[in-house]
């Protein structure tokens, strides 16, 4: 299945007082949404949904009673990929398909400006977002990174970028969204007592370092090239992936736990 397939709801739902299901049409939202967030839901089991919903509360306020409880029951069987987002005060629930995780992620690097005016919030910038990569990404990767004003990469379009020195992970320097997924691989590195430090992450590095693509929707995928104007980088492997990944994965739990948060 086409992870662009996953743009397109399987059901829209507005809350009021419950949820009503309504139809959705392509070109319904054309102004920015206020706040979004979205999360892989494994047949009934979210990987730190806590962490999703209070990061969609800091901007859109506190959910409504009976809110979670409802859209947990809806979204109990099946791959899918839910988003919650606030939209001209009107509280959505999308249900989507989610498609098969990446094994690895393909990027565009592109000369091109920063299409993000709100790069601290979910939301706001997926129209933006969606235009930049219409116009700059080569059609035959997955994403396109999102660069700042010296070129160094910051996060990709969908996801979180970091990098591996040796034994250090290296997260980007600059202003980006808060990842749920960068911020669990950050804590389980100090946990494990890697080194973290927060560096310029240019292009050209990652011909000799690891870079790993992360998102809830496919955990951690490795970047297996970068597409540039001047050519195309391999990264090399990195040689703890698979235990990292197998981790991440674990961590999925009955979406119902979040109901005592």
């Amino acid at each position: 299945m086409s992870e662009k397939f996953a743009e397109f709801p399987l059901t829209e739902y507005v809350w009021e007082d419950g949820f009503r299901p309504r139809r959705w049409q392509p070109g319904s939202y054309v102004d920015r949404y206020t706040v979004a967030d979205s999360w892989r839901h494994s047949r009934g089991r979210t990987n730190r949904l806590d962490l999703h919903l209070d990061r969609f509360e800091e901007t859109a306020g506190p959910l409504p009673e009976g809110f979670v409880e409802e859209m947990v029951a809806m979204a109990s069987e099946g791959e899918l990929f839910p988003r919650i987002a606030l939209y001209k005060g009107e509280l959505i629930l999308q249900l989507r398909f989610a498609p098969l995780p990446r094994d690895t992620t393909s990027l565009t690097y592109a000369d091109a400006p920063d299409p993000r005016k709100h790069p601290l919030v979910k939301g706001p910038d997926f129209i933006p977002l969606r235009l930049h990569r219409r116009e700059y990404m080569d059609t035959q990767t997955d994403d396109i990174a999102i660069t700042d004003s010296s070129g160094a990469m910051v996060e990709a379009s969908n996801g979180a970028l970091v990098a591996w020195d040796g034994e250090t992970l290296v997260t980007p320097e600059g202003v980006y969204l808060p990842s749920i997924t960068l911020r669990q691989v950050t804590e389980r590195a100090r946990w494990l007592g890697v080194p973290v430090r927060r560096e310029a992450l240019t292009v050209e590095s990652c011909r000799d370092r690891p870079l790993w693509y992360l998102n809830s929707l496919h955990g951690i995928s490795p970047v297996s090239e970068i597409r540039t104007a001047q050519g195309t980088i391999i990264p090399p492997a990195h040689a703890a992936t698979e235990q990292w990944r197998e981790w991440w994965w674990s961590g999925f739990t009955p979406a119902t736990a979040v109901l005592h948060r």
